[in-house]
């Protein structure tokens, strides 16, 4: 497996954010798995009037997940994520993770010179 080029948060940052707890080691893949395990009707995502449980999260993202290796994309792949805050982005966020798809997540104001490789 390749991995894809990334730039790693400075060490000092790393501690701190582990120290404090807001690293913890676990893929965010398996943070949602845990939540629909212990707690599926939880809310998970308010957008406006619209609310998604965990397991209605889980159940759209493994969806489109299966969607996308349908179409061939899988381990490895990127895809470029440029959504607003709301529910389909953390849909479309978790099904890229499940399919072993790289999300590159940019602003609406980036342009094509931000997001050329």
């Amino acid at each position: 497996m390749s991995l894809i080029p990334f730039t790693r948060w400075p060490a000092a940052f790393a501690e701190r954010y582990r120290q404090a707890g807001y690293w913890i080691g676990e893929p965010l893949s398996h943070m949602l798995a845990v939540q629909v395990e212990t707690q599926p009707d939880a809310i998970a995502v308010v957008c406006g009037e619209r609310q998604l449980s965990y397991a209605e999260l889980d159940a759209l993202s493994s969806n489109l997940a299966r969607r996308l290796a349908n179409h061939g994309l899988g381990q490895g792949d990127r895809a470029l994520v440029q959504l607003g805050n709301q529910a389909e982005l953390y849909i479309v966020f978790f099904a890229l993770l499940k399919a072993g798809i790289a999300p590159v997540n940019a602003l609406f104001s980036h342009s094509r010179l931000e997001l050329h490789a």
